[in-house]
């Protein structure tokens, strides 16, 4: 009997302890998979963004090459007014955005350490009226209130332009600065007397019959810097193999818009917030409506938006280190010349 249960103890004994073994190298076996997956970590880093169809390239980065970023993941942050990117770039939520040029300009010209290092798009803005303002030179006869996105923003150097270049004096326009979600019905309500803004609003507020098209960016400043990417200065100096990563794949994401309309259209219409149809009109008629390649900025191109920013006298001068001090193109010119090369 004692015999009995001796070998009945050293038969468990030995199952308990090849249990032990069993379940100590699943541990094993757990943790290992665990140091794995940690070592596989991709790092996420925050790209600001409007919905503006000057962004399309960063939706054709997410959503067509977001495979192609070895060293992180690709998250944009979708905000509804400029001043919460501005928050958001100051915190240090965001590694970078794609903002108004001026507006750029104008944070690194008060202290913002960060530079802009790509050109999202050129042109691509409209200048639309009031259905009872029957031509441009109607504006010299009575007052109007015209919206643009900000004062520090493209649309308002285009709307001092229109004014200038149609000796419209300044006095009698008062310039609204709204967001561009709320100007069409701003224009349908009475409101206001028209807008200036990016596409996709202005084709759709002909598709809605309210307003007409006065003029595209092309006519009134053909080329002009529209939207561009600005970077804090830490990605700069302390991730910058990240941010030429994604700025090759921007710059890629340009040339696949000119050369595949229809399906950039489809792919961004929820950073457009437009239609397809609605936005692949403004990509393809007329065909410089909107231009995504070529996204260097020259010393011309900023000189000329720091020359009308004085003009207006929104800077009361141009600074003596703009080039340097608010740009930083060499990711851009890197990009760019990978490219051709491949």
């Amino acid at each position: 009997m004692k015999n009995k249960f001796k070998s009945y103890k050293i038969s468990m004994l030995s199952h308990l302890v090849a249990v032990c073994l069993l379940v100590s190298g699943c541990d094993s076996t757990s943790d290992v998979s665990k140091s794995s997956q940690s070592e596989q970590v991709i790092d996420v880093v925050n790209i600001g963004r409007l919905i503006c169809g000057g962004h399309l390239p960063l939706a054709v980065v997410e959503k067509k090459y977001q495979h192609k970023l070895k060293t992180f993941k690709l998250h944009t942050v979708q905000n509804h007014d400029w001043k919460d990117v501005i928050v958001d770039m100051k915190s240090g939520k965001l590694a970078g955005t794609f903002i108004l040029s001026p507006l750029a300009m104008n944070l690194i010209h008060q202290g913002f350490p960060g530079k802009i290092v790509l050109m999202a798009d050129r042109n691509g803005n409209g200048f639309v009226l009031s259905k009872k303002i029957k031509t441009i030179e109607y504006l010299k006869k009575q007052k109007a209130i015209i919206a643009v996105p900000h004062i520090y923003s493209q649309h308002h150097v285009l709307l001092h332009l229109i004014l200038k270049q149609n000796s419209i004096p300044e006095e009698n326009i008062k310039v609204l600065a709204m967001p561009p979600r709320d100007m069409i019905n701003s224009l349908r309500n009475g409101e206001i007397d028209g807008f200036v803004v990016g596409e996709p609003e202005g084709n759709r507020s002909i598709s809605l019959g309210i307003g007409w098209m006065a003029s595209i960016s092309p006519q009134i400043w053909k080329d002009h810097m529209d939207h561009v990417f600005l970077a804090s200065d830490s990605f700069i100096n302390d991730q910058p193999d990240k941010l030429q990563e994604l700025v090759n794949q921007l710059v890629k994401a340009g040339e696949f818009i000119e050369n595949n309309a229809h399906e950039a259209a489809v792919m961004g219409e929820d950073y457009t917030g437009a239609q397809a149809e609605v936005f692949e009109k403004v990509l393809t008629t007329p065909p410089d409506w909107i231009t995504y390649t070529n996204m260097v900025a020259n010393e011309n191109d900023i000189k000329s938006m720091a020359e009308k920013l004085v003009e207006m006298k929104l800077w009361s001068e141009v600074p003596e280190k703009l080039i340097n001090d608010y740009f930083d193109m060499s990711f851009a010119i890197n990009a760019e010349q990978r490219m051709r090369t491949k």
